[in-house]
């Protein structure tokens, strides 16, 4: 089977990687495309690097601008110049849907599978029924968006599961003695929140100093987060393997909102969702209600873990929210509770749309 990947960030390329694994141990996969090191791992040889397309917010996307539309044409020749049984593309959603239309329109028979849904629960619902035309199927990682789907009249759409799952180890034992910082995966995102944390890691470094404060960066981005946090109380760690090895020692964390927080979940890791957004960000989450950001709290249907949002000034609340956190025990057994509803939800999704297997799905297209 040839089949074309494009991977635009650290999760997809790890989401990437495992749909190829699971597609290899049923048949010879032949792959092409974009990804980071961990679709390398599974095999790929990259076009050109996944970090030209880690872009966050409308400014990030506005200075890259050229960058990216040479990155877009280069994707589409290449996706028709080889005309592969399928083509995959993982989350990156603006990227990918502009990848969709441009072979669309000239290999209009191409099977174009989305892997990681569009958010249309939270805003725009608009757009299930504008991508109709682009993907033959979407897989979906959160078990409510079939349904969604469905409704708004989008794409078929299936749920397939979480990779954050394997992050869950059940009654083992844990040592819980570090305090976890996660500000992001992009250089953007980074930069906006990392700053907005220094008031909590103050009071943790005096408050709770038998916790080893302690940051994971993502993929690449160890040279930037040594740059901008100036404190040798805190340790870095970087890569996938030393993150599993950090959150299972996690008693609590800041995260940024994102996948690392169902991650989170998975692990029993109480902790403090915060987003630092730019302007626009901002103005369409309150034109949408604020709607929940963590993926725990809008799998479950409820906030159970603290969610922190704003352009700027978030500190305060922040450092409010870790020292309630972890001053009340009744607190950090809410939100277990919390994320023992989420794992029972995404084990075996809604009845009408039970979980699948992603390699399956993808193996009935070809």
């Amino acid at each position: 089977m040839r089949l074309f990947i494009v991977a635009g960030e650290s999760s997809g390329d790890q989401l990437g990687a495992d749909l190829i694994g699971q597609l290899q141990l049923q048949t010879d996969v032949h792959i092409t495309g974009i990804g980071g090191t961990a679709l390398a791992d599974a095999g790929l040889n990259s076009i050109y690097p996944m970090s030209d397309l880690s872009v966050m917010g409308w400014r990030d996307v506005y200075l890259r601008l050229p960058l990216l539309l040479l990155r877009l044409k280069q994707t589409v020749d290449a996706i028709v110049a080889c005309k592969p049984d399928i083509v995959v593309l993982v989350d990156a959603q603006e990227f990918s849907n502009r990848v969709a239309a441009g072979v669309r329109k000239r290999l209009p028979n191409a099977k174009i599978v989305l892997y990681v849904a569009p958010s249309v629960w939270a805003w725009k619902p608009e757009r299930a029924k504008q991508i109709l035309p682009l993907y033959d199927q979407i897989l979906s990682v959160l078990p409510f968006e079939p349904r969604v789907f469905r409704e708004l009249g989008g794409p078929v759409c299936t749920y397939v599961g979480h990779m954050a799952e394997r992050f869950y180890a059940g009654t083992t034992e844990r040592v819980c003695k570090q305090f976890l910082l996660l500000p992001g995966s992009r250089n953007g995102e980074i930069k906006r929140n990392l700053s907005e944390m220094t008031m909590a890691i103050d009071w943790l470094k005096e408050a709770q100093s038998e916790l080893k404060l302690t940051l994971a960066a993502a993929p690449g981005k160890l040279e930037l987060i040594s740059k901008l946090l100036d404190s040798p109380d805190i340790s870095i760690g970087e890569g996938r393997q030393q993150f599993g090895q950090l959150v299972s020692n996690a008693k609590a964390a800041i995260a940024v909102s994102g996948t690392v927080t169902l991650e989170l979940g998975f692990a029993d890791v109480p902790h403090i969702c915060m987003y630092v957004a730019e302007p626009k960000q901002l103005k369409n989450y309150e034109a949408n209600g604020r709607p929940l950001i963590n993926l725990n709290n809008i799998i479950v249907g409820r906030m159970f873990v603290p969610e922190i949002a704003g352009t700027h000034a978030l500190a305060p609340e922040i450092l409010s929210a870790t020292q309630n956190l972890l001053n009340n025990d009744s607190e950090m057994a809410l939100q277990r509770e919390g994320f023992a509803q989420m794992r029972a939800k995404m084990q075996n999704g809604e009845p009408e749309a039970p979980r699948q297997n992603a390699a399956d799905i993808i193996l009935s297209m070809v």
